[in-house]
C-alpha cells in the first residue's frame, strides 16, 4: 500500500513537470491567444454599449464603433446565437438589434 502511495505521489510530480515544461513551450502561443481574446472582449464591450443606447443596425454599429462591417456582423451573429441579443423590425433593409435583458436567479425567485 506505502509502495502504491509514492509511485502516485511520483507520478503526480512527473505530471505537474511535464504540463510545467509544455507551457513553457507554448508560452509564445498563449499570450498571443490572452492578447486576442482582450481584443475581442474590448470589440464586443463596443457593441454592447453602443446597443445600450437603444436599438441599432449593423451599419449604425459600425459607423458608432469604428470596427470593420464583417467583424460586427460576425459579433452580431454570435451574440444572437446565443440570446444575447435580439431581431427588432427593419430599417432601411437591416434589421434593428437590442440587448437581451437577462435577470438573475434571484430576480427570478423573487417572482
Amino acid at each position: 500500500m506505502e509502495k502504491q502511495m509514492k509511485q502516485d505521489d511520483l507520478s503526480v510530480k512527473e505530471d505537474k513537470e511535464k504540463l510545467k515544461t509544455l507551457r513553457e513551450e507554448r508560452k509564445d502561443i498563449i499570450e498571443r491567444n490572452k492578447g486576442l481574446l482582450k481584443k475581442q472582449n474590448q470589440e464586443i464591450n463596443l457593441i454592447k454599449k453602443e446597443l445600450k443606447n437603444g436599438p441599432r443596425t449593423v451599419p449604425a454599429l459600425v459607423a458608432a464603433t469604428g470596427l470593420t462591417g464583417d467583424r460586427v456582423l460576425w459579433y452580431v451573429m454570435a451574440m444572437k446565437k446565443y440570446g444575447e441579443l435580439q431581431e427588432g423590425e427593419l430599417t432601411e433593409g437591416y434589421f434593428n438589434y437590442t440587448l437581451v435583458v437577462k435577470s438573475t436567479a434571484k430576480e427570478e425567485s423573487e417572482e
